[in-house]
């Protein structure tokens, strides 16, 4: 019974990825083009200058917009930085079921889901996050910080059901495949962002998938 329910779970996430969105009125779309500039140049800031130098200042300049302008639509640069994160992890969303299938292999969801939250660890939104996290990480827990952990965490509930909800393993076990998976890479995009050269991470990758593949393996029928 309970895998029937955790399977009906994931099918209405994976029918709920495929719905096409109604078409934006004129306005709305000149909305959302200026909103999409903002947070384009948002990203390109943070990622050539990090959370702390990428002001609302550069950003507006970089997006070809007034700062007033951009008051408009973002109210702060944490607003700003937010949207960032949010594209990121909604790019990441509608990735995962389009990479593999709820009824996929077992072997391609599981690599469907490191290399999908890979991908999203190294987008500057998610570096920015890094960078929230550890100068607000003494904040109250309504802070900045904290909802943007719960965005996060969130996200990845969301793929890790929809890829991987019918794997028929108890509660605690499954908590720790998602530790390894996501601790794991976390690690490594931590080693990149301190490391002044380039390593190359696709073997750690291979192996990070095997392991989770053998711990997702471990009881199943």
């Amino acid at each position: 019974m309970a895998r029937r329910v955790r399977s009906q779970r994931r099918n209405r996430l994976w029918a709920k990825t495929q719905r096409p969105a109604a078409p934006p009125s004129r306005r709305a779309a000149r909305s959302a083009e200026t909103r999409a500039k903002v947070i384009r140049a948002a990203a390109e800031c943070l990622a050539e200058y990090g959370y702390a130098h990428a002001t609302g200042t550069r950003i507006a300049r970089r997006a070809g917009i007034s700062w007033g302008g951009v008051q408009h639509h973002f109210r702060t640069k944490d607003a700003i930085i937010q949207a960032v994160l949010d594209r990121a992890l909604d790019e990441f969303l509608e990735a995962a079921p389009r990479v593999a299938a709820p009824g996929a292999p077992l072997e391609e969801r599981v690599r469907a889901l490191v290399e999908g939250a890979w991908q999203l660890l190294n987008e500057p939104g998610f570096l920015a996050f890094f960078e929230v996290m550890l100068s607000h990480r003494r904040a109250p827990q309504a802070g900045p910080a904290a909802r943007y952990r719960a965005r996060v965490w969130k996200a990845i509930l969301t793929v890790w059901n929809l890829l991987l909800g019918d794997v028929d393993l108890p509660a605690a076990e499954i908590e720790t495949a998602r530790r390894v998976a996501f601790t794991t890479l976390g690690g490594m995009v931590m080693e990149r962002l301190m490391r002044t050269d380039a390593p190359d991470f696709d073997r750690p990758l291979r192996i990070l998938q095997e392991h989770l593949l053998r711990l997702l393996r471990g009881a199943q029928p």
